[in-house]
């Protein structure tokens, strides 16, 4: 596969506010919350779809969930590695997330988890995001 999945970074991501790296090494996704109905949701947007609040506070997300449906992309910008894997996991908070993901021998269902990966390339260096993979 074409992502290469590191835990710790030498420099910036490309993810914005989207990704912590905690003290452990660990990737974890920020998200939000709606603060009157409690929807959570990937990334954080500024008003609740569910109950159309602009209360929503950034909230960490689940490290783990299941893949929900995935597809092998193999064009595209010159800029990401190929083939590239994407798709949908569902946390079990009920958010759904898109996402690169890591590995080959993924199928619908398995758990996998959320770590961070190089996914590309451009005139400005390697371009690193959230992947998740299969979990251990």
């Amino acid at each position: 596969m074409a992502v290469e999945v590191a835990e710790t970074l030498a420099h910036t991501r490309l993810c914005g506010d989207a990704v912590e790296l905690r003290a452990d090494g660990r990737a974890v996704l920020i998200g939000g919350i709606c603060k009157d109905c409690g929807n959570q949701t990937f990334p954080r947007a500024p008003v609740c779809c569910v109950c159309m609040s602009e209360a929503i506070e950034p909230q960490p997300m689940p490290r783990t969930g299941t893949l929900y449906a995935f597809s092998t992309v193999h064009v595209a910008a010159k800029k990401w590695h190929k083939p590239m894997r994407i798709g949908y996991v569902d946390l079990p908070n009920g958010a759904r997330v898109f996402t690169h993901l890591e590995g080959t021998g993924l199928a619908i269902g398995d758990a996998v988890e959320v770590g961070i990966g190089v996914v590309g390339e451009d005139e400005d260096g390697p371009i690193e995001t959230f992947v998740f993979r299969a979990k251990p």
